[in-house]
């Protein structure tokens, strides 16, 4: 699933972060493993502006493990930056959703990572379930 294809989908959620130095390799660039770091910290804040926790979901029977994921780097970030990372729902399926997400830089003039992840829905036995309805209502407009 590409971000460019189509325009950003609504609802969305900007998380900012700052790298660490811990975050970076022997570069000073943002090491390319922590991008899926940076799209769960979206993610989970994503979610949370919905109005529920990624917790409270899972309390409510509804695991969300990650089946696929994908990230596209176009511009580095560095120690330091404060970055935007942007994330919403891209596609629903009967038994998963998609996250797509947008890595910015401070001023937001500058995209350095487009990806997405794919969630199975399963529950507490980790079988297949459909998606509920309150988790889709949950990521609607308002």
């Amino acid at each position: 699933m590409s971000t460019e294809e189509a325009p950003f989908p609504t609802p969305e959620c900007w998380h900012p972060h700052r790298v660490s130095y811990g975050e970076t390799d022997t570069m000073g660039l943002a090491y390319y493993g922590e991008y899926m770091h940076f799209f769960e910290r979206a993610r989970s804040a994503f979610i949370r502006e919905r109005g529920m926790s990624y917790a409270e979901v899972e309390r409510k029977g509804v695991l969300l493990p990650v089946r696929e994921a994908c990230c596209r780097y176009r511009h580095p970030a560095r120690y330091d930056d404060l970055i935007w990372i942007r994330a919403g729902v891209g596609e629903w399926s009967r038994v998963s959703i998609t996250f797509v997400y947008e890595v910015w830089d401070e001023p937001k003039s500058q995209l350095l990572a487009t990806g997405h992840t794919q969630h199975a829905c399963v529950g507490p036995d980790f079988k297949l379930v459909r998606v509920p309805e309150w988790l889709k209502e949950m990521f609607q407009d308002d």
